[in-house]
């Protein structure tokens, strides 16, 4: 069960002093008594917590050897240097992940490492939570949204670019096949004569063609005579 206590636990584990008393647990954390009662219930099933059980009450409630070593584990945490872990849950709360879940489901990350981490965080003035109705709110403070902002930045820096070497040579390629395009276009001057000899030679086919059309014609209309001519003087009528 340590490995499942999640960051809500370890907050509301910080609550408990020697007066708490478990009829008052809910004004410790903002919550109200139903979630009070289920979030104790839980803390004391994972062994960080104890209490007794008295009707009316008051019911004591009291810090476990196991709840203390997670204390003193998340202290032993907030000492660490920043690292790259650190550098990703800051980018999560940025871009609007504040719920502990949520980061959880994200990063895929254990329930009791993503909760040291939150806590050393908090502890290195990067954030702030708020527990409220059963639940933690977490937020960036400033030092943590400038710390976000600036390894968003160094991210774009890092990323690879072509050597100037390779840019020049691409855009020396590019300039030369911009000049062989504009060699290989005719002036407009010459496309517009050559447009108007072309059309000029299309006529001269059309007008020899007109004309041997009509040459055959006449050709015809000889042989047809001559035929009609020829018929009748066999015939007797010439």
């Amino acid at each position: 069960m340590a490995d499942e206590v999640g960051f809500l636990e370890l907050a509301c584990l910080m609550k408990v002093t020697p007066n708490t008393v478990l009829e008052k647990f809910g004004s410790a954390i903002n919550a109200s008594i139903f979630d009070a009662s289920n979030i104790a219930g839980t803390m004391k099933q994972e062994g960080l917590i104890d209490f007794t059980a008295y009707y009316p009450g008051p019911n004591e409630m009291v810090v476990t050897e196991n709840g203390k070593r997670l204390l003193s584990e998340a202290d032993a945490k907030a000492s660490e240097p920043f690292d790259k872990l650190d550098e990703t849950i800051l980018n999560q709360l940025s871009g609007g992940k504040k719920v502990p879940l949520d980061l959880q489901n994200n990063l895929n990350l254990r329930p009791k490492d993503l909760a040291l981490r939150l806590y050393k965080l908090f502890k290195q003035n990067f954030l702030i939570y708020e527990l409220r109705s059963g639940n933690v709110d977490i937020m960036l403070t400033e030092t943590g949204f400038l710390k976000a902002s600036a390894t968003h930045a160094s991210t774009k820096q890092t990323q690879p670019q072509p050597p100037r070497q390779q840019q020049a040579q691409v855009q020396q390629q590019s300039d030369t096949h911009s000049e062989q395009t504009q060699a290989a276009a005719p002036p407009p001057q010459l496309q517009q004569e050559s447009e108007q000899n072309i059309s000029a030679v299309l006529a001269k086919i059309h007008a020899k063609r007109k004309g041997s059309r009509m040459a055959m014609y006449v050709a015809v209309a000889v042989v047809i005579a001559a035929a009609v001519l020829y018929l009748l003087y066999y015939r007797g009528v010439i």
